[in-house]
């Protein structure tokens, strides 16, 4: 087999694997978690936010960078809640914008389809420390909640759909639970925070093979990720 032979080659252990899919960015959908407009066709658009970050003295949501500039952030009560664009990477390793609005009291995410649960960021999982089979869960506005195993490490979507061709940096979970409007959406276990979702291959029939993200380590600096600070309890037991 080819693999057995590319690993007698290099020394190191080697998988392929033929995919008779196409890549896509998750990209945003009409109505969601995250709404804007785009100012040329006039049609709503959604993505799903991510993690809550700061730079020391603001504090942002993240969600991918192609989704829409102008965005609004709508609450399990169907309030809007307009949020101020701040900076956008989208190339290569990166998919991130971060928009500022009002500081919330705490770091969390959701953590269920249907925005009812509510878990606190308590530690960054990196991607050195993540290992293929590691089982993440995911978030997004159009799928609501799932979990699978993680496949690749070094996943490079085909296309230029990282401002041009894509490193092979990005991280690919199974499917089948993507669609587009997950984009931006949180990559977590437990309170542990992962990533963030960029995009996804479809097979030809327009399931879900898998959906990949962007680690956490990519975030641009000097912003980085908010954890929860753990309440210390003194005094007599």
């Amino acid at each position: 087999m080819l693999d057995a032979r590319l690993t007698q080659l290099t020394g190191v252990p080697v998988r392929v694997r033929a995919l008779d899919h196409v890549d896509r960015n998750l990209g945003p959908q009409g109505g969601g978690r995250l709404d804007g407009t785009d100012p040329v066709s006039g049609k709503r658009y959604r993505c799903t936010s991510g993690f809550l970050v700061g730079d020391g003295t603001r504090t942002g949501i993240t969600t991918a960078a192609h989704c829409l500039d102008d965005l609004s952030y709508i609450d399990p009560q169907r309030q809007a809640t307009p949020l101020a664009f701040v900076g956008q990477w989208g190339w290569g390793y990166h998919d991130v914008q971060i928009h500022a609005g009002p500081a919330p009291a705490r770091p969390l995410f959701f953590a269920d389809t249907a925005r009812t649960v509510a878990r606190p960021v308590e530690v960054q999982r990196t991607k050195p420390s993540t290992r293929a089979g590691d089982f993440v869960c995911h978030r997004g506005e159009s799928t609501g909640y799932s979990c699978a195993e993680v496949t690749l490490l070094d996943f490079a979507p085909s296309g230029e759909l990282c401002g041009g061709f894509c490193l092979p940096t990005w991280v690919a979970v199974a499917g089948p639970t993507c669609k587009q409007g997950d984009s931006g959406g949180p990559v977590f276990s437990g309170t542990a925070a992962f990533g963030i979702v960029k995009g996804a291959t479809f097979r030809r029939d327009g399931s879900c093979a898998f959906y990949f993200y962007m680690s956490l380590d990519y975030l641009p600096t000097p912003w980085t990720l908010l954890i929860e600070t753990p309440t210390v309890i003194t005094g007599r037991p």
